[in-house]
């Protein structure tokens, strides 16, 4: 088909911009006089560090299930505090990370907890592009793409992740990945280093997806690299494309770069900044308009 052929010779590359993680701690025994639902929360946390237990790991999970909506409900009824509810929120994950540890992979029985618990406890990662510009695909018709940490191969992925863009679009999220034992909802990740943060490899999206890729947010265009390797083994890159700016994607919509930095100079001069700072302000919003749409190292 014509998506095999073309698909492979595009790959997309893109940094991750920043995470959010379910951090949690092991939160104290509830008070004695404190309600039903915490108490029963605290009892079973107990009960699966206690040897020789019968009881299923599934049953631990779901009674922490039910507690939790119940204190949930009760919170929003004025029935249980804050504080209460971060309790039982924090107990959870707890006992969430426990029964993770105690599950086996090659037990089929547990494959539907071990997918939940994934996808419940997994990092939720930034990614510095659109999906709906650059994936478009994977967005409107479930097209599954391979994703793949491009660096911090050495280690060993004891993460797992979800893949947001920075549309404000709740829909701007990889929701399937191709893994070693199929499709999962989550994609394994190194340890996240915030200092280092890892680059992603996006790959066969050379089918269809610039053509399909939509303004959304006014992102737009990705800057584009052809990748030339000669039969000595030599390699040369070769910037295509410097992607678009700020600038380009308002004009697709009838606004002029120009008139808006002739109105903000205007009002600039009105407040009583000194001419510094005035200066900075100007200096900054030109180099934004006149910039790329995507985020930029300082």
């Amino acid at each position: 088909s014509g998506r095999a052929v073309t698909a492979h010779h595009t790959v997309l590359v893109s940094n991750i911009i920043g995470v959010e993680r379910n951090e949690y701690t092991v939160p104290t025994a509830p008070a004695e006089d404190a309600p039903r639902a915490l108490q029963s929360m605290w009892e079973t946390w107990q009960e699966m560090h206690e040897p020789g237990t019968r009881r299923s790991l599934r049953e631990w999970l779901h009674d922490s299930q039910m507690d939790l909506h119940d204190i949930h409900i009760g919170y929003s009824s004025g029935i249980f505090s804050l504080q209460e509810r971060a309790w039982a929120e924090q107990l959870y994950l707890s006992m969430c990370h426990e029964v993770q540890k105690q599950l086996d992979p090659q037990n089929r029985a547990h494959r539907p907890i071990i997918d939940e618990l994934q996808e419940r406890m997994a990092d939720k990662m930034y990614v510095n592009f659109s999906l709906f510009q650059s994936m478009p695909d994977a967005w409107g018709i479930d097209q599954l793409f391979p994703v793949l940490p491009l660096e911090g191969l050495d280690q060993v992925p004891e993460r797992r992740a979800v893949l947001l863009d920075i549309t404000c679009d709740s829909d701007g999220a990889i929701d399937h990945y191709i893994d070693g034992d199929g499709i999962a909802t989550t994609m394994p990740m190194p340890e996240y280093d915030p200092e280092n943060p890892p680059m992603l490899g996006f790959f066969m999206v050379g089918a269809y997806q610039e053509i399909l890729g939509n303004m959304h947010n006014l992102f737009g265009d990705t800057e584009a690299v052809d990748v030339f390797v000669f039969p000595d083994g030599s390699v040369e890159v070769e910037l295509s494309d410097e992607g678009d700016t700020v600038a380009d994607m308002l004009q697709y919509v009838q606004l002029d770069p120009k008139t808006l930095l002739t109105q903000f100079r205007d009002q600039v001069k009105k407040t009583d900044l000194d001419a510094e700072l005035q200066q900075q302000f100007l200096e900054e919003f030109e180099a934004g308009l006149y910039g790329y749409t995507y985020l930029e190292d300082e």
